[in-house]
């Protein structure tokens, strides 16, 4: 067979194999090219940096330079990666050398360098994003910005609008475009919404904040009558609202009732108690007593101490939230809570003067028993905002909670269990019958409000429901809603299994909140053991 006609064969055969190819493309996730997508055009290229902090893709005619990242050898229809002498590559996190890329693999091109997707489409096609691979383009090229939460967020719904405007079909375009303006509308009516019941809750606990606050002076004092009767007034206007309220969020995780009996009854109601010492002489601070008996203050209104005299100690109350979370008794909540003195600048001030703070008295309450159970802290981390407490007489009452070792995905529903606001809600949910009981008993300090609330069956965590936002490796962002006290408390999976440990609020973040994931405890019960 003469040679023109082998050779007028083989370019008819290459023609036909190149319309049946697959068309390889790079789509630059990060760096000041983001968004774009680059067709490959078949041949051996080279990955180059830019000037820009992104990279270049060039062509064998083009001048080589040294800093060269990495090759691009053809392997069939795909591409081979061949990372440069002295130049470091990850492909879908793994570090690699040489590689034949498969579609849909992530490329980051130094550490902290810029990121690339590589991808394969059918011949003949146009090349489109689909939504999914879009959404995916986006998460990772939010995932690897270096400007916090708000950040990430911000390059997120910028990067996502942009791709499904530029890169996805005219049709889905359109109907993108109708949908965002319908999630408009829906997102201003249901953030007023939300901010009319976050008013009228301030407003429901603004009516039992002066209960709380008498509650909470020290035991030597108590209500007088006329105190009581003008409190029951005004609680029994407010009261219903706000279990009107608390039942609305309750009634909301009906769908995972058994999740959230489960894990209330493993969950504790913590009240402690802290005051300050003299290291030297070990006296506690106290308050200073006057000619009459009574409490003396200072010229701005404060009470005045002493390490002197037989005044009583001051004791600073407050309440938290802890889970069983070993067959051993052992429990998990915040540092914070089992060391509340930590990161207060009033107490900060305190202790600059030499005083040291303790622990007076550390107790909690499970759901359905009516007396309380001594608690001792065995370890606080000092890395994460986590603490491991022992209660020993809880064992064999109550299952403890599972940890759950695999992180949660944004996205992914979850159930917050604890005590938000303390006393407040407890009292709040206890209905007008009780209150009226109470104001006949003589004992009302902080401690014996607790245990009549205990003995009346009123101790039970409040459960909410919320959406994942952000998953790494100290913090784990929901929006389930919380508060103050509720730090301490297990935060669930719909499985059951605990995935983080509720410790901070954010109200100035749209009313998220922050977990501690559950691989800081994991760590924390290890070395306790040590």
């Amino acid at each position: 067979m003469p040679d023109t006609i082998v050779d007028e064969t083989a370019a008819e055969l290459d023609q036909e194999l190149s319309k049946r190819a697959r068309i390889p493309v790079l789509v630059h996730i990060s760096g000041s090219r983001r968004g774009t997508t680059e067709r490959l055009s078949g041949e051996t290229l080279r990955i180059e940096p830019t000037a820009q902090g992104s990279v270049a893709i060039v062509s064998p005619d083009q001048p080589s330079r040294p800093d060269c990242y990495a090759i691009l050898h053809p392997a069939g229809e795909t591409y081979e990666l061949a990372v440069a002498e002295g130049r470091k590559a990850w492909v879908n996190g793994e570090e690699v050398k040489n590689r034949v890329l498969e579609s849909g693999d992530l490329l980051e091109i130094g550490r902290g360098g810029p990121v690339l997707r590589y991808r394969l489409y059918a011949p003949g096609t146009q090349i489109y994003k689909s939504v999914r691979e879009a959404f995916t383009d986006c998460v990772d090229g939010a995932r690897r910005d270096h400007r916090g939460f708000l950040g990430r967020a911000a390059v997120f719904s910028g990067t996502l609008a942009k791709e499904l405007s530029t890169q996805t079909t005219i049709w889905f375009r359109v109907g993108v475009l109708i949908l965002l303006a319908m999630l408009v509308v829906t997102t201003i009516l249901l953030t007023r919404h939300s901010l009319s019941l976050e008013e009228h809750l301030a407003q429901e606990q603004a009516r039992v904040s002066s209960l709380v606050e008498l509650i909470e002076r020290t035991q030597s004092e108590a209500f007088d009558r006329e105190e009581l009767t003008a409190l029951r007034a005004e609680l029994e206007s407010g009261i219903s609202a706000t279990a009107e309220r608390v039942e609305a969020l309750e009634a909301r995780s009906a769908a995972t009732r058994r999740v959230i009996a489960v894990a209330s009854q493993s969950t504790l109601f913590v009240q402690g108690s802290f005051g300050f010492n003299d290291p030297e002489s070990g006296r506690p601070l106290r308050l200073l007593i006057g000619p009459t008996g009574q409490p003396l203050r200072t010229p701005q209104g404060r009470p005045a101490v002493t390490l002197e005299g037989e005044g009583p100690e001051v004791a600073i109350n407050y309440t938290g939230t802890a889970f069983l979370a070993n067959p051993n008794g052992l429990l998990l909540t915040n540092r914070h809570v089992a060391l509340p003195w930590e990161d207060n600048e009033t107490y900060k001030d305190i202790t600059a003067l030499g005083l040291v703070p303790k622990i007076r008295r550390l107790i909690g309450y499970l759901s359905g028993v009516e007396e309380p159970f001594d608690i001792k802290l065995v370890i606080a981390s000092d890395t994460a905002d986590l603490a491991l407490l022992r209660c020993a007489d809880v064992t064999g009452l109550r299952t403890p909670l599972n940890l759950d070792p695999e992180a949660p995905q944004p996205g992914d529903e979850v159930i917050v269990v604890g005590y938000p606001t303390g006393i407040r809600a407890l009292l709040a949910r206890a209905g007008k019958a009780f209150l009226d009981e109470l104001a006949d008993q003589e004992d009302l300090d902080f401690w014996a409000v607790a245990r009549h609330l205990a003995k009346a069956g009123h101790i039970n965590p409040l459960a909410t429901r919320g959406i994942v936002g952000q998953v790494t490796a100290d913090a784990v962002v929901y929006d389930a809603e919380t508060t103050q006290g509720g730090s301490g408390g297990p935060v669930l999976g719909l499985n059951g299994e605990v995935i983080a440990i509720n410790t901070a609020i954010l109200p100035e973040f749209g009313g998220s909140n922050l977990g501690v994931p559950v691989q800081h405890a994991i760590e924390l019960f290890a070395q306790s053991q040590q």
